[in-house]
């Protein structure tokens, strides 16, 4: 029988707690609900921007805001490596005990993060014209966009560095923290809408400049309640950062960051592209089966909201399982996030079956899309139990850091759907929607192949994917 760990402590989970109660039900549950209430808050928002245009004269600042959303949802998916990357690195440390790893991660994360976001803001020119030529729309629409996007791109430095901030707090499991963190950037957000909008009158420009706000109050505001909740653990922080040769200053630390950051990104861009192709062929088919599709994808952004809590404890819990170079706690970390995960997944396929003509109801008014929906409804209803093993071995291989797998997996996933596009082209939409759950499926089962990488990073003689900073103390290996 394995010995009890106690290595490894932080303020989401009680200091001197063995593995076993850190695998706990209960322990699990308390570090996923916190995600699934702040994950509500998510579509609020967005709701909130099309709101407060859609009270305006025009169509156009509609319009405007969506297109400008698209590319800040392109911008945030495609460079969101910064907070797995940092979520599976402090976790690991977290395990290892290694306090001052979790602090040097998080530097060169937010220098990471804000360097990328600053970089955007001095090519604010350069996004605008892309954007320009990569869209077909309206003068009106095209001119409102670039409003948009020219004031929001000054939040990207200040989300990004909110991203990392959230993986630190995921890593540790302070799950409670991280539902403060989002409830809060998100609320403020809608407050400030509400305020620029109807308050102060202005357009398009008060709902990016509510985003701009928004993000840089959480960012100081988050960074001010990390400060205080880990006082311990960053004592002395400022000497450390400007030391003449800092520890965080490592070429070969930000080389590793780099390497996971790179692969989760062509992973990143490879599901980025299925959806696109998947939209793409719904266009070629009618203006109503690509309709009936983007809710299809509605649907899908909000199960996934609703398994996502699961994907984010494993990945905590995983890490702190290598930290500790504890077997037998990953295997029951894996089986345990998977079986509450696969549980809901089926609980809501029932519910979106049994509520499918309200759900599509609230979707859309118009009658021949709601009716052509409502037809292939069933693909919706099977979402969540296909594609909640994908989310789950996301979560185990971020807190793994195996991103080179989850590379190659997504490479084989996103070649199987495009065959499979081609191979079902004749049946219409029930062939198109087939193909993306296939493809749903087969991003979980290739990673699910490759879980023996995971397993052999907790044995007790697996060398250390970094190696704890001198003054700290050594892994414990029972």
């Amino acid at each position: 029988m394995t010995a009890p760990d106690t290595s490894a402590t932080n303020s989401g989970a009680k200091p001197g707690r063995s593995w076993q109660q850190q695998t706990s039900w209960r322990h699990i549950w308390s570090i996923s609900w916190p995600v699934f209430l702040a994950n509500i808050t998510f579509p609020l928002v967005g709701a909130a921007d099309t709101a407060m245009m859609g009270r305006l004269d025009n169509a156009s600042f509609v319009g405007g805001v969506a297109l400008g959303t698209l590319v800040f949802n392109f911008i945030y998916f495609g460079f969101g490596f910064v907070r797995m990357c940092t979520t599976g690195l402090v976790a690991q440390a977290h395990g290892r005990g290694a306090e001052r790893e979790i602090e040097n991660h998080m530097i060169r994360g937010l220098i990471v993060a804000l360097s990328i976001g600053f970089g955007f803001v001095i090519a604010t020119p350069l996004v605008m014209a892309l954007t320009g030529t990569l869209f077909s729309a309206s003068e009106a629409v095209s001119e409102l966009m670039k409003i948009y996007i020219g004031i929001r791109l000054m939040a990207v430095p200040a989300a990004l560095a909110n991203m990392v901030l959230l993986g630190c707090l995921f890593g540790r499991q302070n799950m409670r923290l991280v539902m403060v963190q989002i409830c809060f950037v998100n609320v403020t957000n809608l407050c400030l809408n509400v305020y620029f909008v109807m308050g102060l009158g202005m357009a398009i420009e008060g709902v990016a400049w509510a985003s701009v706000a928004a993000q840089w109050i959480g960012f100081f505001g988050t960074l001010a309640l990390v400060r205080w909740q880990w006082r311990d653990l960053l004592k002395g922080i400022a000497g450390r950062v400007f030391m003449r040769r800092p520890a965080w200053l490592d070429p070969a630390a930000f080389g590793r960051f780099f390497v996971i950051g790179g692969d989760i990104m062509v992973r990143t861009m490879l599901l980025l592209l299925s959806e696109a192709i998947l939209l793409n062929n719904a266009a070629g088919l009618g203006d109503l089966e690509l309709a009936s599709v983007q809710l299809v994808l509605v649907m899908f952004g909000l199960i996934s909201f609703g398994l996502d809590g699961y994907a984010h404890a494993a990945e905590a819990l995983v890490g702190e399982a290598i930290g500790r170079r504890n077997r037998g706690m990953l295997a029951l970390v894996v089986r345990r996030t998977n079986m509450l995960c696969g549980i809901t997944a089926v609980v809501i396929s029932l519910a979106v079956w049994l509520c499918g003509p309200w759900i599509v109801a609230l979707l859309t008014s118009q009658p021949d899309l709601a009716a052509m929906t409502l037809a292939y409804w069933h693909w919706v209803a099977l979402l969540a139990p296909v594609a909640f093993l994908a989310f789950q071995m996301d979560g185990i291989f971020v807190g793994a850091t195996r991103s080179r797998e989850m590379r190659n997996a997504m490479i084989l996933a996103a070649g199987g759907f495009f065959i499979l596009v081609t191979l079902l082209d004749g049946y219409g939409l029930n062939g198109l929607l087939a193909a993306f759950t296939i493809y749903l499926g087969l991003r979980g089962l290739t990673l699910l192949v490759r879980m023996k990488h995971v397993y052999a990073m907790a044995a007790p003689d697996a060398a250390p994917p970094e190696a704890p900073a001198p003054d700290m103390p050594a892994p414990d290996n029972r």
